[in-house]
């Protein structure tokens, strides 16, 4: 995998907990393109490496941008990104990839848990750029921890975002089934954000009927995995020909 070599060019607080990162080359040269939904690899501080989504213009070419959500039970990722990485900082980075891109579409639902708004921001701005039709629903604990409000508000897309804080009025809160309760052909819905803010929307539109290729998901953890059909198993050893009994996970039967 090819590895780029990036310096940090602005290190900013989006929001409590949340910081951003701008990476450039040192040389000012232009980056390797991207679309809206990429991530990139970063070899974090300490010698980790993170996926990151990256939240700037798809149309720059001279910097990424990501964003940054500090977590307390962190195994070295986000810790060392906040508090180890400064401006003018090196590090190394992959070129960006993408296994949640845009597809064309009549309409298009965007779904943000917390930190998850990061590939669905660069989406928004590209489907603000081409006049598309579009909802991007920005879900967090509260407005202090909502990252981008500003440049939201500022943006030619202010008017497709709407925000649902936990710590407000039930009015604004997310009610899928005002929004989600009638399938519309055309439409497709992107989902980005903690396992259970995607599953709770993910299965309520299934639910009521949308089509598994409308729905696009991105995970910042291992996706669910449904252990309830893993059974014993036997292994043979070929030179020995012995064979011994695997048993079924002591957790099989339950969904994570």
């Amino acid at each position: 995998m090819t590895q780029i070599a990036v310096k940090v060019l602005r290190k900013k607080q989006e929001a409590l907990g949340i910081t951003s990162f701008e990476l450039g080359k040192a040389d000012g040269s232009a980056l390797p393109g991207f679309s809206a939904g990429s991530h990139v690899d970063v070899q974090v501080p300490g010698g980790v490496t993170r996926q990151y989504s990256l939240c700037n213009d798809a149309t720059e070419n001279h910097r990424y941008r990501i964003a940054v959500l500090r977590d307390p039970a962190s195994r070295g990722g986000s810790i060392s990104m906040h508090d180890a990485l400064n401006e003018g900082d090196t590090l190394l980075i992959s070129e960006p990839r993408n296994h949640f891109p845009l597809v064309h579409a009549k309409r298009t639902l965007l779904f943000a848990g917390g930190i998850g708004v990061t590939p669905l921001l660069a989406m928004a701005q590209r489907l603000s750029a081409i006049e598309a039709d579009f909802t991007l629903h920005y879900c967090t604990r509260s407005a202090e921890r909502t990252a981008f409000r500003d440049e939201i508000a500022a943006s030619a897309f202010a008017r497709n975002v709407k925000y649902h804080f936990d710590d407000g009025p039930p009015s604004q809160k997310l009610a899928l089934d005002r929004v989600l309760a009638k399938p519309e052909p055309g439409t497709h819905v992107y989902v980005c954000g903690p396992t259970g803010f995607i599953d709770w929307v993910v299965k309520s539109a299934e639910g009521w009927g949308w089509g598994k290729d409308q729905l696009h998901v991105e995970y910042f953890g291992a996706a669910t995995q449904d252990t309830t059909g893993d059974q014993p198993f036997t292994v043979k050893i070929a030179s020995s020909g012995a064979s011994y009994e695997v048993p079924a996970p002591a957790f099989a039967g339950m969904t994570f």
